[in-house]
């Protein structure tokens, strides 16, 4: 017993010293790139008609992530969610393009965010310690994780929710409990450096939270089918694009998508706005302070991301989520005659459960960002909007092992007996659309 108690204290020993050095290296690279990101964008900001320069800034990201050393391409954060599944490294290599080629996609005005750099390069780093460690593919992993975490902890200055969002997005159903302490430590750590190194964060404590009533309450639970819907049609829109830009480009040369979406931005930020570029984080304070959203807005970030992402940036999605939510959590809240505050940092923290499928983190988020009066509301919107997304996700790589529910609807179905089979008219036409996307992005 004695020996069983000793290694398990020498256990959390080795992790807490481990996990402390992942925090603090990771968020140092966290400060380092928030700081060069913000030197980048200020720049730009000065010249009033900076995102013209998008389709050359697009042709220039594709070719260093896709012709410059073509076999490192984890530089994104499914990329990075794949190999901590498979058991597998992210190259410095990699790790280096994460930091830089989301900086001049976001610079540029391409519509990304910034915490998927940050993981990336957190996830690069752990790595690479255990390497120099000669830790076996299981700790190495374990590491890994560590630096997702701490990642997504240092660049929005939650270091509860960034360390179990690093944990929950991995594996869908499942949450690595042998890696929660380990990953505490790193997120808390990495937190407490970018805040030392004068990091600001997005804080918005809610000054109005109704007494609870059933009729409150009803609407919140609407709120959270209705985020979880729009939660659904940002991936869709995702996706359509994907295939869109994949089939232009395979039909001519790789660069044109550049150019094409570049083109397409410039359109947007002309005809509507630029706010609908870039991070987008001043139009999402300013909702949460009380300015009003509305369905345009929401959907022109949407499709604004989507053609970033499809022509060939670089970045992350949590950020345009926020953006995505608080325009619908606003465009909400002059419906429901409520304060429109409240509901935008629901929709904040309920669209990132919906697409992300980390309903937990996302719950807490809530708490470290907008106070803990918001929590029981926060929690049941998150939850709502994580089922209606099934098993889509933005992160394609997710591993699922959860099917939100349904158990019982696919025991009754297979207690049926089996339907008559028809013959498939539509297989001859649909494999001949699939012959017309290609498989793999060039």
């Amino acid at each position: 017993m004695l020996d069983t108690q000793q290694k398990m204290f020498l256990h959390i020993v080795k992790w807490f010293f481990l996990a402390t050095l992942i925090g603090v290296l990771v968020g140092l690279a966290d400060a380092a790139f928030l700081y060069v990101l913000d030197l980048t964008t200020d720049g730009a900001a000065h010249y009033p008609y900076f995102y013209f320069s998008l389709p050359v800034i697009f042709i220039l990201v594709g070719f260093l992530a896709k012709k410059v050393e073509p076999d490192h391409k984890d530089y994104s954060t499914d990329a990075v969610i794949h190999k901590i599944n498979s058991y597998k490294t992210v190259s410095w290599i990699s790790a280096i393009k994460a930091f830089f080629l989301p900086i001049v996609t976001i610079a540029a005005g391409g519509s990304a965010g910034k915490e998927a750099p940050c993981a990336d390069v957190g996830a690069g780093i752990a790595g690479e310690i255990a390497k120099i460690l000669k830790f076996n593919a299981s700790d190495r992993r374990k590491l890994m994780i560590c630096g997702v975490s701490a990642g997504f902890a240092g660049v929005f200055g939650v270091p509860i929710s960034g360390a179990i969002f690093g944990l929950e997005v991995l594996w869908v159903g499942h949450i690595f409990y042998e890696v929660m302490f380990p990953a505490f430590i790193a997120g808390i750590t990495a937190f407490q450096v970018t805040s030392a190194l004068g990091v600001k964060y997005m804080y918005h404590p809610i000054g109005f939270m109704p007494v609870f009533s059933e009729g409150f309450f009803i609407k919140v639970v609407v709120a959270g089918i209705v985020f979880g819907l729009i939660s659904i049609l940002f991936m869709e829109v995702l996706k359509f694009f994907k295939i869109f830009f994949r089939f232009l480009s395979f039909k001519r040369k790789w660069w044109f998508k550049g150019i094409f979406g570049g083109l397409a931005l410039i359109f947007i930020a002309l005809w509507a706005s630029p706010v609908y570029l870039g991070l987008g984080l001043e139009h999402t304070d300013a909702i949460l302070t009380g300015v009003d959203g509305s369905l345009s807005g929401m959907l022109l970030k949407m499709i604004s991301t989507a053609v970033t992402f499809g022509a060939g940036g670089i970045g992350g999605l949590v950020t345009p989520v926020f953006f995505i939510g608080a325009e619908a959590g606003s465009m909400l809240s002059a419906f429901f005659e409520v304060d429109s505050s409240t509901f935008a940092a629901l929709g904040v923290v309920a669209v990132l459960a919906g697409t992300s499928n980390a309903p937990l983190a996302a719950s807490i988020m809530a708490v470290e960002m907008f106070g803990p009066e918001i929590a029981p509301y926060a929690s049941v919107a998150c939850v709502i909007s994580f089922l209606m997304t099934g098993e889509r996700s933005m992160f394609t790589k997710q591993k699922v092992s959860f099917n939100k529910g349904l158990e019982e609807d696919l025991a009754r179905e297979a207690a049926l007996p089996a339907p008559r089979k028809r013959k498939n008219h539509k297989a001859p036409l649909m494999q001949m659309i699939k012959h017309l996307i290609p498989k793999k992005d060039d």
